[in-house]
């Protein structure tokens, strides 16, 4: 029978403090990226492509993803991000295959989100495979497997902080919604609240990352983050 591993070094309170310092901290470039990658997202409302409007909203919440993991390991290094090296994220060698593994882990989660349950367990399988990729330079496939390896016994705690900044958030926007209602002014004071929610949100992949390779590996949050180029 197999031993019950010790219990993690961190809690769900302790990271969810970290990714709201981190966000406080640099704002001005995590709301940059967020809302630009928004915008883009908005006018594809506002242009009601149908089906084409779910594959961009896939692929901005992916490269938001993506910019700001990177964002985030700059800080995890000792170093101020700025926003315009984050959006050049886009350009860099990796994005294309990043991009390719966001679409297809956010299209499977939100399609499985149908059944209610299968969400709950995807999300922390999969919490820290766009990291894996960005750091171990992985296929999609092995960053997949790398996420299910380095997240096993610390799963619930994943999706925990996960689950409590939702909820958080979506009480923020049901006041919002009181306040405000649904119409025009609403809906904008709503998307500039979830370009900012997403500011604390997005770096969570990076620092679980970082805490489970320092936890199970004895890798230094340093030596991690002086990896990224």
């Amino acid at each position: 029978m197999t031993a019950a591993p010790p219990p993690p070094t961190w809690t769900i309170v302790s990271v969810l403090e970290r990714s709201y310092t981190m966000a406080r901290d640099n704002f001005a470039a995590f709301v940059t990226v967020t809302l630009v990658f928004g915008a883009v997202s908005l006018v594809v409302d506002v242009l009601r492509l149908g089906f084409l409007s779910g594959v961009v909203h896939l692929a901005c919440s992916a490269a938001t993803a993506i910019c700001i993991t990177w964002g985030t390991f700059q800080v995890i290094g000792g170093r101020k991000p700025e926003w315009e090296p984050m959006l050049r994220q886009i350009q860099g060698p990796l994005f294309g295959r990043l991009l390719l593994l966001g679409l297809v882990q956010f299209l499977v989660i939100a399609l499985s989100a149908i059944l209610i349950v299968p969400p709950f367990f995807l999300l922390p399988l999969w919490a820290v495979t766009i990291p894996a990729m960005m750091i171990e330079r992985n296929d999609i496939g092995g960053a997949f497997n790398r996420s299910m390896d380095l997240t096993q016994h610390r799963r619930l705690a994943i999706l925990g902080a996960f689950v409590l900044w939702a909820l958080i958030f979506v009480a923020g926007a049901a006041v919002i919604v009181l306040l405000f209602g649904m119409g025009s002014v609403g809906r904008l004071i709503l998307w500039i609240y979830g370009a900012v929610a997403a500011t604390v949100v997005y770096p969570l992949p990076a620092i679980f990352y970082v805490l489970l390779r320092e936890e199970k590996e004895g890798v230094s949050a340093a030596q991690i983050a002086a990896s990224v180029e």
